[in-house]
């Protein structure tokens, strides 16, 4: 298990995730009607590998 900490002024919160994958600069595709209802995701993109991954709002999480 591994803990991410963001924080947010003086806020600080910690999301579980289920790895790390490194830093990488991508690029964030709309999801439009299909989860524009969900505020805590911004989008999705595609990894190099070619799998999907949504893209978390810490934001709009905290």
């Amino acid at each position: 298990m591994v803990v991410v900490i963001a924080k947010k002024g003086d806020k600080l919160a910690g999301f579980i995730v289920d790895e790390l994958i490194g830093q990488q600069e991508i690029v964030i595709k709309s999801m439009g009607k299909y989860i524009n209802k969900c505020k805590f995701i911004s989008g999705a993109t595609i990894l190099g590998d070619g799998e999907i991954a949504l893209i978390i709002d810490a934001n709009a999480l905290m």
